[in-house]
């Protein structure tokens, strides 16, 4: 559900920690721990703050954009990667996480991603993708490598899959493009 700032005052307790601060403890703890069961768990806590528009300003201030883009340019675990693809995902719909996204060199390792045998990794990698499209990224994700990769992802059994890439296909690329 999405909250409104009044909600958010309404459910914190007298003494209790604000939304900003909460998510900066996430950071730290997400940077600092040495479990990579406790780096899961933190990094699954963003993705969620990260469905709620009314946090997306205190996950640009307290830097959870820059840990999701670099789980995704420098891990291989698949759970690290499909938890910082869904937050990505969460994120990318609005306007400044994703001209962020883009600046920051977000597209290629979400690239890479597609590669990946990982249904909801592949899901919030499309999706995000659909969300970067613009006149600017166009000619990065709608090369003849992606665009053959969308068509296998079209043929896959799970739908929701099939129906992303035949999406992806019809509204991001040109009729040209998808022979």
């Amino acid at each position: 559900m999405f909250s409104n700032k009044a909600q958010l005052q309404k459910r914190t307790p007298e003494n209790g920690t604000n939304r900003e601060s909460f998510l900066s403890l996430l950071v730290d703890e997400f940077l600092h721990s040495t479990s990579y069961d406790g780096k899961c768990q933190v990094l699954a806590n963003l993705a969620n703050f990260a469905y709620d528009p009314i946090n997306y300003q205190y996950i640009r201030d307290v830097g959870v954009l820059d840990i999701f883009l670099h789980v995704l340019k420098n891990e291989t675990s698949h759970q690290l990667l499909h938890f910082a693809a869904a937050g990505i995902c969460n994120l990318s719909c609005d306007p400044l996480n994703a001209e962020y996204i883009i600046t920051q060199s977000g597209l290629t390792p979400l690239i890479k991603l597609l590669k990946l045998n990982h249904n909801d990794i592949l899901a919030d990698t499309i999706t995000t993708l659909f969300y970067l499209h613009n006149s600017q990224t166009k000619s990065e994700i709608t090369t003849a490598e992606i665009i053959q990769k969308i068509h296998e992802i079209q043929k896959s059994s799970d739908k929701r899959l099939a129906n992303l890439a035949t999406i992806y296909l019809q509204d991001v690329c040109s009729s040209e493009e998808t022979i």
